[in-house]
């Protein structure tokens, strides 16, 4: 009998080991994040924030007709689009105001940007931008300027952001009846966004020029509020604001335009 238990506890034994080399040899396929026994954190935690390096944005549309004694239309766009990637992001904004009576231009506004930038740390950036204007109230039938530098984003929450930045910029202006101007000027930037709700948000882009290609300072700021009706469809109120402390003839050294219009988000 001693014998028989003896085989007996042997043959369990052997069965045992059998049975933990497999299972052995089944965790080793299974991936290191899953073998934590309380199941901590995974060895590479998803990025749930990866973007999928698509283009997101909103675009404006407002148009004013007016009919009778005189024949006026006046129109806008804006256009507010970013896409992130993995180290960089490209960001677009254009306002642009058509003003015409009796079948003449009268008063065109346009301010384009297209920015991109490269992360250099955990707040800082590089920057390389593309800047195109237009502005029939100061006779300025072109302006293009090619800039880089340097920035920071200063606050980056979900409900609010700050962003600072500071380079150089090569310009050139033409104008209907006065001379071209063109050289290197310095330029310092910030814009701010703030969530006032899940439908509602506040946003303000201004540039200033502390010595531009034409003498003195020049700044641009553009503001928007924007409210989303529907998941397809909001309303939007912005302004488009301009000084310049050279100025020619009679023209204003500050000029600001209003307008609303209906947005479309993609």
């Amino acid at each position: 009998m001693d014998v028989v238990a003896a085989a007996l506890r042997v043959m369990l034994s052997c069965t045992l080991c059998a049975s933990l080399g497999v299972q052995a040899q089944d965790a080793e396929r299974i991936p290191s994040a899953v073998h934590d026994p309380v199941f901590g954190k995974l060895a590479q935690a998803p990025d749930l924030k990866e973007s999928d390096g698509k283009w997101a944005g909103s675009l404006g549309l407002g148009v004013t007709l007016r009919r009778g004694s005189t024949s006026a239309t006046e129109g806008s766009l804006s256009l507010d689009a970013e896409r992130t990637m993995r180290d960089s992001r490209l960001f677009a904004s254009l306002i642009a105001v058509h003003s015409a009576e009796n079948g003449e231009r009268s008063s065109d506004t346009m301010t384009g940007d297209l920015r991109g930038e490269r992360k250099l740390g955990e707040r800082q950036f590089g920057f390389v931008g593309l800047g195109l204007e237009r502005d029939a109230l100061q006779d300025m039938t072109a302006r293009g300027s090619l800039s880089t530098g340097l920035g920071m984003r200063w606050l980056n929450a979900e409900t609010h952001a700050l962003t600072l930045y500071g380079g150089l910029a090569y310009s050139f202006e033409h104008y209907r009846a006065s001379e071209d101007a063109k050289g290197v000027e310095s330029l310092f930037g910030a814009e701010w966004r703030y969530e006032i709700s899940p439908t509602s948000r506040i946003s303000q882009r201004l540039v200033v020029y502390p010595a531009s290609i034409r003498g003195g300072a020049r700044l641009a700021l553009q503001g928007s509020l924007t409210t989303r009706i529907n998941s397809h469809f909001g309303l939007q109120v912005a302004v488009l604001q301009k000084y310049r402390e050279t100025i020619r003839d009679q023209n204003s050294h500050a000029d600001t335009v209003f307008f609303t219009g209906i947005t479309t988000g993609f």
